[in-house]
């Protein structure tokens, strides 16, 4: 009997793990919107990396694949440095994952191009998703 109760508990409670990830997982993929009419808070350590990825982007000397690729490769370690950095937590942390999943797909689909006009198409898509930035996060 103790061993049936222990299981339904640890059914329910995986259960509802499950529920509570999944939950989080819907929540991130929602569209990016103000925090009420505000702006959303980040940490100065994420407004340093954001920067920097702006740089990357403003010094792509988009003329070979080659060129994009290189670029891709430094965005994506940006990106990588901002994550290992980001001490954020709660709501302001999931709107800016909202804006930051779609950024690393688009840079997944840089590293990824197999021409230059392709690329070319992705860096412009990655620099549109660094310039609304601003819109909706502040330090």
């Amino acid at each position: 009997m103790k061993k049936s109760i222990t299981v339904i508990v640890l059914a329910l409670a995986f259960s509802a793990l499950h529920a509570t990830i999944r939950y989080q997982h819907e929540k991130t993929s929602e569209e990016l919107v103000l925090n009420n009419g505000t702006k959303w808070k980040i940490d100065q350590a994420t407004g340093n990396n954001v920067a920097r990825l702006r740089q990357i982007v403003k010094k792509v000397n988009g003329n070979t694949l080659a060129d994009y690729h290189q670029a891709g490769t430094r965005l994506q370690a940006g990106i990588d440095q901002m994550i290992k950095e980001c001490r954020m937590k709660g709501p302001d942390h999931l709107a800016l994952h909202k804006w930051l999943e779609p950024l690393m797909e688009q840079v997944a689909q840089l590293n990824q191009a197999t021409n230059a006009a392709s690329a070319k198409i992705h860096i412009g898509e990655v620099k549109k998703r660094l310039n609304i930035f601003n819109q909706y996060f502040k330090i």
